[in-house]
């Protein structure tokens, strides 16, 4: 889905030197010499896309994945749409957590050591290819959920149709499989380069100078990693937009009638759809850069793209763009979804009552002869099963007190 991340491992521009270590991987200084001469505004906008602003993105996408992973596993929270925003929330969140080694280089004194050279080449290889894998993750789970969605609206009145979280289960672990097979050739595409002192990461190997390989790498990658999903989120969501349009209607209607519990669950239903709905938006806003930089690779090549002054430019638009949209889903939740925000106040509220009864726990005394008298400590909340009665006296003011009392108990 993503081009940036495609040709990744065959371009990774130096911000300092301006030197595009993609156009020397064959070996030859012309890709040197071209590089040197890339405009200014080149350099500019990579250094303030991927080397300011696209740490600050991802660390803030790590901590809302985090948070979303927290709420949408909870007991309250199951359901086929959850379970997909679930599996795309992890996509998202070991997405992100890839680019963090990539961040180290901009300590000058650690790029300079020859062991994170060594770690930093074999990670660029690996990265490259787990990018692409979860990245293809990431586009088919919001594919699986807006069709999820679909089925659920268009055919609620058949149950067997409707996806269940098993079934969604399923998907999940087959959209991660086909995904990193889909994607396993591309572990020997590119090798690192042993040579510290030269300053081309990787070197290629014969596969990628393959004319087979390469036109089926581009044939497939435009067909099921950009032009099927989005055409199917397409279609999909503007039938989503429509229901979220109409079914307002009917929600009122079943309001005025009385029928609180369709209500409710009208409502819940609407707050779904429109996260998926708003998810596919951006989705889609995020990825048309990537869409028209794989469509433009495919039919002009990919050594002519990168050679570029615009597109190098795109490709740090593009690689920025796609962390966004890993990294905004959490704001979109705590926007509409009333169940989410609930949900995540509670969470938090419980983590506070539980620190707050393990100090109070620590600061008692040990035990009640500790001070020399009888003191009054904490002891568990009755419940029904240990709850005794007191001896019955006869007289109705006396268990009318006693009722009373127990209602004041919370349970």
């Amino acid at each position: 889905m993503d081009p940036s991340f495609l040709e990744n491992a065959t371009m990774e521009t130096s911000t300092q030197s301006g030197i595009d270590l993609n156009t020397s991987t064959n070996g030859n200084d012309t890709g040197m010499a071209q590089a040197m001469m890339m405009p200014q505004y080149v350099k500019q906008m990579a250094f303030i896309l991927e080397d300011v602003l696209l740490p600050i993105v991802c660390s803030l996408g790590i901590v809302g994945n985090g948070l979303s992973l927290c709420v949408l596993t909870r007991r309250e929270m199951a359901g086929a749409a959850t379970c997909f925003l679930t599996g795309l929330a992890v996509s998202d969140f070991v997405l992100l957590f890839l680019q963090i080694p990539s961040f180290l280089k901009l300590n000058k004194e650690l790029a300079a050591t020859d062991s994170f050279q060594l770690f930093y080449r074999l990670y660029f290889v690996i990265r490259y290819v787990m990018n692409n894998v979860f990245i293809t993750c990431t586009g088919w789970l919001t594919v699986a959920v807006t069709v999820e969605r679909f089925i659920s609206l268009r055919f609620m009145l058949h149950p067997k149709l409707v996806c269940t979280i098993h079934r969604a289960r399923k998907v999940i672990v087959a959209i991660f499989l086909f995904s990193f097979m889909f994607h396993f050739s591309k572990f020997f595409e590119y090798v690192p380069n042993p040579d510290l002192k030269s300053p081309k990461l990787l070197l290629t190997t014969y596969l990628v100078h393959t004319p087979a390989y390469e036109a089926y790498l581009h044939i497939t990658n435009i067909a099921l990693a950009a032009i099927i999903p989005v055409f199917i989120l397409f279609l999909a969501d503007f039938f989503l937009i429509f229901f979220l349009v109409t079914h307002r209607k009917r929600m009122l209607r079943h309001k005025a009638t009385g029928t609180s519990k369709s209500t409710v669950s009208s409502v819940d239903m609407i707050h779904v759809t429109a996260i998926v709905v708003a998810t596919v938006l951006v989705f889609i806003a995020c990825h048309s850069v990537g869409v028209y930089m794989a469509i433009s690779i495919s039919t002009k090549g990919r050594h002519w793209a990168f050679k570029q002054p615009v597109f190098l430019s795109l490709k740090s638009v593009n690689t920025l763009l796609v962390m966004v949209n890993s990294s905004v889903n959490f704001l979109l939740y705590c926007a509409i979804s009333r169940k989410f925000r609930h949900t995540l106040k509670k969470m938090f509220r419980k983590k506070v009552m539980a620190r707050r009864d393990t100090w109070t726990t620590s600061a008692m005394p040990l035990s009640d002869n500790s001070t020399g008298g009888t003191l009054r400590t904490r002891h568990p909340t009755p419940t029904n099963n240990s709850y005794t009665p007191p001896p019955s006296t006869g007289s109705y003011e006396s268990s009318a007190s006693h009722h009373n009392s127990l209602g004041r108990i919370k349970i």
